[in-house]
């Protein structure tokens, strides 16, 4: 038999009868708080649940799919609902609409070329191929008849259109400029407050800017999370219990102790007592609607969206990730380790702290400085640092420029005007950018000398950020100056081959 015709096979039929969800009537999900439903229905045609203060629903009778397959569909949402956090259950259920709208919609059981030919077809939609290869391996583990493990690793080399999410924050600043973090403190200390709602705005705003909660922390939030400690000496401390968001395999959301501003405790005092004058003790939710609900998530994000433009920040797709940013960028440009940055801001793992540890202000000037935006780079270009510009055979091999940079051999980059034989005082490669003793190569490997000072000043940030003093770096700021010259020198050979900017050197 022939691979293709092996690829059109279908499954066996079972003997047994077709698959039937008997699940349980109520499902129980994981909650953030106590005041939304803890279970789904699962005897009604739509299943609702709720996270952030918003529903969300599949409708069984409006998906049209192969009527034993949406059986193990059921079954897997309500595992799902059972073991990931809600709003990836909503996730996984797009999944079953994008199969609805599909060639094998009702079609069961599928061959594996009919899998592969859908499936393919969804590299531009990374969480759709991911929650697909989810579902197809938990019908195998469990041995349901029409999926198998062909099909299955023929799956799982399907690769989507990935994009790295920090991708855009690496090399680049992050976060508010100098003048729109002042007008954010001056609309944060304002007294001018119309009533105990713009308060309540008043004490986000100020909330999100000191430790940048995500929306759903705020959501999270009960007036039990609150914590006043006052001393025999009458100092009071607070407290802040925050809601960690993304912490996995947890029921209910992990809560951290969290340090706060007198001023901002002050703030919530107020705000806590106005809640109970208005509200009774009845009220759990620390931000609420007017009628004493809570907040949902998605009003939070634009309650935080409105004082931002009242401030004058007014940027595209703003929310309170601008300022979970900007804290993360300010923590990373006063040496604060990324593993602490990422405990600060409820992160699971380093790497997004990472991006802004790389964000730092030097590594950003030697970026802005290379793209001919410094006025020091200019003047760099104009006095010409280093001799002048030489073809590699015309030179004897004895008078090249060899040396180690970033533990790597490096050569064949320019050469050197002082006598044969004479001991240069100072270390080949790092100092022979800024010699006029120094002539480069026109196809010298300057590119390669630039790649490897850039790691190495990433390392001299690493050991900074430990010892938790990036500004006063002496090794890191010779390795700037390094860099703009090496950066000079690129320009300079390439106008002197008449090359354009994206060519090699």
């Amino acid at each position: 038999m022939t691979e293709s015709a092996d690829q059109d096979r279908i499954p066996p039929a079972s003997p047994s009868p077709p698959y039937v969800f008997r699940g349980p009537v109520r499902i129980t999900i994981r909650t953030r708080t106590n005041d939304q439903p803890r279970y789904v229905d699962t005897r009604t045609s739509v299943w609702t649940w709720y996270d952030g203060g918003s529903a969300m629903s599949i409708n069984w009778s409006k998906l049209k799919l192969n009527s034993e397959f949406l059986e193990i569909a059921k079954a897997f949402m309500a595992h799902a609902l059972e073991k990931y956090a809600p709003v990836t259950a909503f996730k996984i259920s797009g999944v079953l609409s994008r199969l609805a709208d599909s060639s094998i919609a009702m079609i069961f059981p599928w061959t594996q070329r009919q899998v592969v030919e859908t499936v393919s077809g969804w590299r531009g939609f990374r969480e759709s191929l991911i929650f697909f290869r989810t579902l197809y391996r938990w019908a195998l583990n469990r041995g349901i008849q029409g999926f198998n493990k062909e099909t299955y690793l023929a799956i799982k080399t399907i690769k989507s259109k990935h994009i790295d999410p920090y991708a855009r924050i690496f090399l680049s600043q992050s976060g508010l400029e100098l003048d729109e973090e002042i007008r954010l403190l001056k609309r944060i200390a304002r007294d001018s407050l119309e009533d105990w709602q713009d308060f309540q705005l008043n004490v986000m705003l100020h909330l999100g800017f000191e430790l940048a909660p995500r929306s759903i922390q705020f959501h999270s939030l009960d007036v039990s999370d609150f914590e006043i400690v006052e001393t025999s000496a009458h100092d009071k401390y607070y407290t802040l219990w925050l809601p960690m968001a993304k912490k996995v395999g947890q029921r209910r959301p992990e809560r951290r102790p969290r340090k706060i501003t007198s001023r901002l405790g002050e703030k919530f005092e107020q705000h806590v007592s106005a809640l109970e004058r208005r509200f009774g003790n009845a009220c759990e939710a620390m931000f609420v609607r007017p009628s004493g609900s809570r907040l949902s998530a998605l009003e939070i994000g634009n309650g935080l969206k409105h004082e931002l433009r009242k401030a004058g920040i007014d940027r595209p797709n703003q929310v309170s990730m601008l300022l979970r940013h900007h804290l993360g960028q300010g923590l990373a440009d006063q040496g604060t380790p990324a593993a602490m940055i990422a405990e600060l801001l409820g992160h699971n793992s380093t790497v997004a702290a990472r991006a802004y540890v790389t964000a730092t202000p030097n590594i950003a000037r030697i970026k802005e400085k290379a793209l001919g935006k410094s006025p020091a780079y200019q003047r760099i270009m104009r006095s010409l640092l280093t001799g002048e510009i030489l073809e590699r055979h015309d030179i004897p091999t004895e008078r090249e420029v060899r040396g180690v940079v970033d533990l790597q051999y490096i050569g064949d980059i320019g050469a050197c005007a002082l006598p044969t034989h004479t001991h240069c005082p100072y270390n080949p490669v790092y100092a022979c950018y800024t010699c006029r003793k120094f002539h480069p190569f026109a196809d010298g490997r300057h590119e390669q000398v630039k790649e490897a000072l850039q790691r190495e000043a990433q390392r001299f940030i690493d050991m900074a950020e430990r010892a938790g003093d990036l500004s006063h770096n002496r090794p890191l700021a010779q390795h700037q100056v390094t860099i703009l010259a090496v950066t000079a020198t690129i320009e300079r050979c390439r106008k002197h081959t008449g090359g354009t900017e994206n060519d090699p050197v």
